[in-house]
């Protein structure tokens, strides 16, 4: 075997542990949510939710809707769970996952009716901008998973990234910008005490 079959092989095997890895996350994450959502027909999702205070604090000012929040940094969510059972809260669920493989996941039956994407990461350079969670793609996906009528709430520090989302947002089928709609809920978060200032949108599927 030369060094360069050698080195093709090492990548094919790389490859193949990465597809393996993914295929084992997302059988764990639908087993997650099949058996905590059983007997759930809609739910609140937090796309980011960091350490899960403001989450956390959501669920307990409403006790009749179900809040689900996802991060992909484990530590995070563990810290969100602490919070939760310090709390008592019963209406109110964490987990590791990424936000299109939970729209994947996420049992038939069960719709979102409400979404919060609080300070994401704004990928300011171009070439990253695709990174970006508020793009066409993810709209239609998320939309799909939604009930009628359900909003998106989303607020930033990063002008930039406000109006490539409100551009985005203009051009969506499924979404509609409710510019008389008010925000449901304040609870400071980590990056907004942090912020100067911040703007929000919210848009209601159509």
């Amino acid at each position: 075997m030369t060094v360069e079959e050698g080195t093709i092989e090492g990548i094919g095997e790389r490859y193949q542990a990465h597809l393996r890895q993914v295929e084992e996350r997302r059988n764990r994450l639908n087993q997650e949510l099949k058996t905590s959502l059983t007997g759930i027909s809609k739910i609140v999702l937090e796309i980011g939710c960091g350490h899960g205070h403001w989450l956390t604090d959501f669920a307990a000012a409403h006790e009749d809707r179900f809040c689900m929040g996802i991060d992909l940094i484990g530590n995070r969510i563990e810290r969100a769970k602490r919070k939760v059972g310090r709390a008592g809260l019963k209406n109110a669920l964490f987990l590791k996952a990424e936000a299109t493989e939970l729209l994947e996941q996420l049992p038939r039956g069960v719709g979102i009716q409400s979404v919060f994407v609080l300070f994401p990461d704004p990928w300011p350079k171009k070439r990253h901008w695709k990174n970006r969670i508020m793009n066409p793609d993810f709209l239609d996906r998320l939309s799909d998973r939604c009930v009628k009528g359900a909003k998106l709430h989303f607020r930033t520090d990063h002008t930039e990234y406000f109006e490539w989302a409100s551009k985005v947002a203009a051009s969506a089928e499924k979404w509609k910008r409710a510019s008389d709609a008010s925000w449901p809920f304040e609870r400071e978060t980590v990056f907004q005490s942090k912020a100067d200032s911040f703007q929000s949108l919210i848009l209601e599927k159509q």
